[in-house]
């Protein structure tokens, strides 16, 4: 499992359409983007099937604005066969898409716990 957040300086909504413009050739399982008053919040979750036939990888982003300030989570899983959990460096492949997409309003990068 992989994973990062970045601070942004565009919308909840516009953050999401340069992700979805750096992810279209991945499969989007899921969308959403809810309102809770004046604040925001959505989430974006891909499929990506590498050309090994056994080893995929699933991209979950959060982008919200609860402090005033938009963050994007994004968290990566996956790997291949039942018996080892191999990444082939899909996860950080896929991370490495979205993070050049967000370069025009990143801010900056927050470090996450381990």
């Amino acid at each position: 499992m992989t994973q990062s957040r970045y601070v942004v300086k565009s919308s909840v909504a516009e953050t999401m359409d340069l992700i979805k413009l750096s992810q279209s050739t991945n499969d989007l399982c899921f969308e959403e983007l809810r309102q809770f008053g004046e604040f925001h919040q959505g989430m974006l979750t891909y499929d990506q099937t590498s050309l090994r036939p056994s080893n995929h990888s699933a991209l979950f982003i959060v982008v919200h604005d609860f402090n005033h300030v938009t963050e994007v989570t994004m968290i990566t899983t996956g790997g291949s066969g039942t018996l080892f959990n191999i990444d082939w460096s899909a996860a950080k492949g896929i991370m490495g898409g979205v993070k050049s997409a967000l370069k025009p309003v990143l801010i900056k990068e927050v470090k996450m716990r381990d």
